[in-house]
C-alpha cells in the first residue's frame, strides 16, 4: 500500500517539475525579449540623434534662404523710390500745366512756365503776358493780336515774324533779339526794349509806335521804315546805314548820337520830323540828310555831314 503511495507521488511530482521549468523558461524568455525590445528602442534612440544632426544641417539653407530674402528688404527699399516720383509727378501739374496753359490764358504766374511751355502756349493762344521767352525759337511766328505785355524776348529768334497793331508789347524785353526781316505792321513798341536787336531789313508799316523805345546800338541797316514814330526813343550808337525813312517818320527829340545814317534815303525831310533831336557825332556820309544843318533845334555837333565835313 505503500508502495503504491510512493509511485502515485512520484508521479504528482514529475509533472510539478514539468511546469515548474517551463514556467521559468517563459519567464527567462520574457525577459530575453525584454532585453531584446530594450535594445533596439536604444538603437533606435541611438540613431536617432544622426537623423536630428541631419535636420539641423537640413535648416542650414534655411539661413541661406533667410539671406534671400534680404533682397526682398532691399526691393521693399526701392518700391518707395518708385512711389517718390509720384509724389513728384503730383506737383507735375507742371506736366499739365501746358495744358492748362492752353486754356487758361489768365493763368496766375505765368513766369514759373519753362520757356518751351511759354512757346506752346503762345502759339496755341497768342496770349503770354509776363512770359519767359528768352532765346526763344520764334522764327517766322505770326504775332497778330497776340498779348506780350511785359515778357521777356531776350535774345529770341523772330526773324521774319509778323507783328499787327493789335500786337501788345508794352514792358516787353527785346534785347538782343532777332527781328531781321521782320514784318513790323503798326504794332505798339512804346517803351520797349530793343537795344542791340536785330532789325535789319525789317519792314516798318502802318505807323509802328515806338516812343520813348530803347534802340541802343541796335541794327536797322538796310531796313524800310515808311513810317513809324520814334519821338524820345533811345536810338544812339544804332546802324541805319543803306536804310530808307518814309515821309511820315517822325524822331521827334530823339537821341542819335554816335549813329550811323551813312547811304540813308529820306523822302520829304522837314524840321517837324526831327525837331529837338540829337544827332551828335553822327555819322551822315553820303546821305541826303544835309538840309539838317539848317533846321533850328537840331544838335548836329561833331556829327559827319553828307559831304564829309564835321559839323561844329
Amino acid at each position: 500500500m505503500n508502495e503504491q503511495n510512493d509511485k502515485n507521488s512520484g508521479k504528482r511530482t514529475f509533472p510539478l517539475a514539468i511546469v515548474l521549468g517551463s514556467g521559468i523558461i517563459f519567464v527567462g524568455i520574457l525577459v530575453i525579449a525584454a532585453l531584446v525590445v530594450t535594445r533596439k528602442s536604444e538603437v533606435t534612440t541611438s540613431s536617432s540623434p544622426t537623423p536630428s544632426v541631419a535636420l539641423s544641417e537640413t535648416p542650414s539653407p534655411t539661413p541661406l534662404v533667410a539671406e534671400t530674402p534680404t533682397p526682398l528688404p532691399t526691393a521693399s527699399v526701392l518700391v518707395p523710390e518708385t512711389p517718390s516720383p509720384n509724389p513728384t509727378a503730383s506737383p507735375s501739374p507742371e506736366t499739365p500745366s501746358p495744358n492748362a496753359t492752353v486754356s487758361p490764358s489768365s493763368t496766375a504766374t505765368p513766369s514759373s512756365l519753362s520757356v518751351s511751355q511759354s512757346v506752346e502756349r503762345l502759339k496755341q493762344t497768342g496770349v503770354c503776358p509776363a512770359c519767359d521767352l528768352q532765346g526763344a525759337d520764334l522764327k517766322g511766328v505770326s504775332l497778330y493780336g497776340a498779348d506780350l505785355k511785359n515778357a521777356n524776348l531776350a535774345g529770341a529768334n523772330l526773324a521774319g515774324a509778323t507783328f499787327d497793331r493789335n500786337t501788345i508789347l508794352t514792358g516787353a524785353n527785346l534785347s538782343g533779339a532777332n527781328l531781321s526781316a521782320a514784318q513790323i505792321g503798326g504794332a505798339n513798341f512804346d517803351g520797349v526794349n530793343l537795344s542791340k536787336a536785330n532789325l535789319s531789313k525789317a519792314k516798318f508799316s502802318q505807323a509802328p509806335s515806338l516812343i520813348r523805345a530803347n534802340l541802343k546800338g541796335a541794327d536797322l541797316s538796310g531796313s524800310n521804315i515808311e513810317s513809324s514814330d520814334f519821338s524820345e526813343a533811345d536810338l544812339s550808337g544804332v546802324n541805319l546805314k543803306d536804310a530808307r525813312l518814309g515821309s511820315e517818320l517822325k524822331l521827334t527829340k530823339a537821341i542819335l548820337d554816335d549813329a550811323d545814317l551813312s547811304l540813308v534815303i529820306w523822302q520829304s525831310l522837314t524840321n517837324e520830323m526831327v525837331d529837338g533831336a540829337s544827332f551828335k557825332k553822327a555819322n551822315l556820309t553820303s546821305s541826303n540828310l544835309g538840309n539838317m544843318k539848317d533846321f533850328k533845334n537840331v544838335n548836329l555837333t561833331g556829327a559827319i555831314m553828307p559831304d564829309g565835313t564835321v559839323h561844329p
